[in-house]
């Protein structure tokens, strides 16, 4: 009777052992990486009066579009007056038409590539780069280049959260990558989906999806 009593708690024993991996380890579940971040199927809509109401800003550390008088936005939707409205582009949040807008915070652009698939950006782990480190230098611009609807390029983007590193809302520089995927035309104007990839430690490394 003792020998049937062992084998059993050997078993039940064994059992337990080898089907508890570390990967079931609720005490030490896996990291995520937080320093390299995507946000997907962002839509943002052109700014239609009232202006600060519209919803044609973003927060690209935060992912999230924002009320066009949001002090925490990077860029502004911007449409081109001298083309009859129907040309559009990002321009660096603190460049709002004061007082119309509250000023957001300074952002920098470069191009990246004028046209890529979205299979292409998905899988882009770098801005090119001579040295393959990023600074300040390498965008040059504050404003995007104009697309319309439909898109005639899929266009990416590198950009620089200058503003936020400078004011110190951010510890580290925050460089990151906009891939512009659809645009279009409803009953209340014109609408751009997009993706964006961030680094928040200032290092030339993103995510792939």
């Amino acid at each position: 009777m003792k020998q049937l009593t062992l084998i059993v708690f050997l078993c039940t024993a064994a059992v337990f052992y080898y089907g508890c991996s570390e990967d079931d380890d609720p005490i030490n579940p896996p990291k995520t990486d937080t320093i390299a971040v995507n946000y997907n199927n962002l839509l943002i809509s052109e700014r239609t009066i009232p202006f600060d109401d519209a919803l044609s800003a973003i927060d690209f550390f935060r992912g999230i579009i924002v009320q066009d008088s949001n002090r925490y936005k990077d860029a502004n939707l911007i449409d081109s007056i001298g083309l009859g409205d129907s040309v559009y582009f990002f321009r660096s949040g603190d460049l709002s038409d004061f007082p119309v807008s509250v000023p957001g915070y300074r952002t920098r652009f470069k191009l990246i590539s004028l046209h890529v698939s979205q299979s292409q950006f998905d899988t882009m782990k770098t801005i090119p780069d001579s040295d393959t480190t990023l600074t300040e230098n390498d965008f040059t611009s504050d404003n995007t280049e104009s697309f319309t609807a439909p898109l005639l390029f899929n266009t990416v983007y590198g950009f620089y959260l200058k503003g936020k590193f400078d004011n110190n809302v951010t510890p580290y520089p925050v460089y990151g990558m906009l891939y512009l995927e659809e645009a279009y035309n409803d009953t209340t104007g014109f609408k751009l989906r997009f993706d964006v990839k961030i680094n928040k430690e200032g290092r030339n490394r993103f995510r792939s999806q």
